[in-house]
């Protein structure tokens, strides 16, 4: 699914091994289900690209 990240700038690897550089305001295609993304979502850092256009 494609997110867009409005957080720190910060990089990870997810548990599928995929290392991934997170920079503000930009959108990346990440998977829904990895524990992480959940987190990000959580923290309100990641917006499902279709909402964050919505809400402007």
């Amino acid at each position: 699914m494609k997110f867009h990240y409005n957080g720190p700038a910060s990089g990870v690897t997810l548990e599928e091994g995929n290392e991934v550089l997170l920079w503000p305001n930009m959108n990346i295609e990440l998977p829904e289900d990895n524990s992480y993304v959940k987190t990000l979502l959580t923290l309100n850092y990641l917006v499902p690209v279709e909402e964050a256009f919505n809400e402007r």
